[in-house]
């Protein structure tokens, strides 16, 4: 049985709240239209309030050479998020036999991410590598754990997901994806043979490759995506996803914890109404964190881990480009 042993996440230090965007970036809309249509009151970025304020980020290569001098990139957050998760898990460092991570804004093309991150944290060898399904990178790293033969992998293995959209956020007057994205990272070590506080049954992955334009980041470019079509297929898929894992596991809304994808706050409680979910089961931070793409979902969970008794059980539903979803169940053993 797939367990999650520890979890850990980190945020970058620059906080950016909407009154900072409006005020002093000159993002046109304000916070009537953010309450509405969003949600989210603040985020976290790599990027200095003044680098942004001065540039608007018109430039996402110069972004990455400031948000490097300052020592704040997708690699450090994942592996602070991974120290974290590891203290959490009680596991050394070198008992790690494999790292997975994602790569859906990285600084550099090689190596991947995974192998940064495990010689940051003193990893040894072994079959590191970058998995990356952006958003949905959690259910997709779950969901390739889950699909191997236990004896087939090294007893403890560390998945992160760690984004740095507002690198690649364009913070022009017009745009909105200011107020969208925030950078973040999250970790989990894992086990198919050590005891753990979480089991993890992943039941879903897929992939729509015809909607892969829908959402993009170029190699240099900013992130561009078909809004309308986005928000209403994530909304549709997700309440899909938990309906089916209810109806497989036999669940009942008032006894389960749900945690989605966290994009959006508004969008959250359209699904809750849709679903008639009660909201103090619903877990998420994208108000405070704003939208960290991959790492949204399992820092929710790992912010939460304090709340849960034995025998709590969670679903959980992700979605991202490719476009691609996944989700899965998941019960506290402790």
């Amino acid at each position: 049985m797939l367990q999650i042993l520890g979890m850990g996440w980190a945020l970058p230090a620059t906080e950016i709240t909407n009154d900072f965007l409006q005020r002093e970036v000159g993002l046109k809309r304000g916070q009537d239209w953010v309450d509405s249509r969003l949600g989210i009151q603040k985020r976290y970025s790599v990027l200095s309030r003044d680098y942004i304020k001065q540039t608007k980020n018109a430039d996402p290569a110069q972004a990455i050479l400031h948000a490097r001098a300052r020592g704040e990139t997708p690699v450090s957050l994942g592996a602070e998020a991974a120290r974290r998760a590891l203290a959490d898990a009680g596991v050394k460092a070198e008992e790690v036999g494999w790292v997975i991570a994602n790569n859906d804004t990285p600084f550099e093309t090689i190596p991947s991410s995974a192998a940064l991150i495990a010689k940051a944290l003193g990893i040894g060898p072994g079959p590191h590598c970058d998995v990356n399904s952006a958003c949905s990178s959690f259910a997709r790293h779950m969901k390739l754990l889950a699909d191997m033969r236990p004896d087939r992998m090294p007893e403890v293995v560390l998945c992160v997901q760690a984004s740095a959209y507002t690198v690649r956020t364009d913070y022009s007057p017009d745009s909105f994806d200011g107020y969208i994205w925030g950078d973040g990272a999250a970790a989990e070590v894992m086990s198919a043979r050590r005891p753990g506080k979480l089991s993890v049954e992943p039941m879903i992955f897929e992939t729509a490759p015809g909607g892969a334009d829908d959402i993009i980041i170029d190699s240099a470019g900013h992130f561009a995506q078909n809004g309308a079509m986005v928000r209403e297929f994530s909304i549709r898929k997700t309440c899909e996803m938990y309906e089916s894992i209810a109806a497989a596991k036999g669940l009942y809304a008032e006894g389960v914890y749900t945690v989605a994808h966290q994009a959006n706050h508004v969008m959250q409680d359209s699904i809750l109404g849709h679903l008639s979910l009660p909201a103090e089961r619903h877990l998420r931070n994208v108000r405070e964190q704003g939208n960290i793409a991959a790492a949204g979902c399992p820092s929710v969970i790992a912010q939460n881990m304090g709340r849960f008794k034995k025998g709590d059980q969670l679903v959980y539903a992700v979605l991202g480009s490719g476009l691609a979803w996944g989700g899965g169940y998941m019960e506290a053993l402790a």
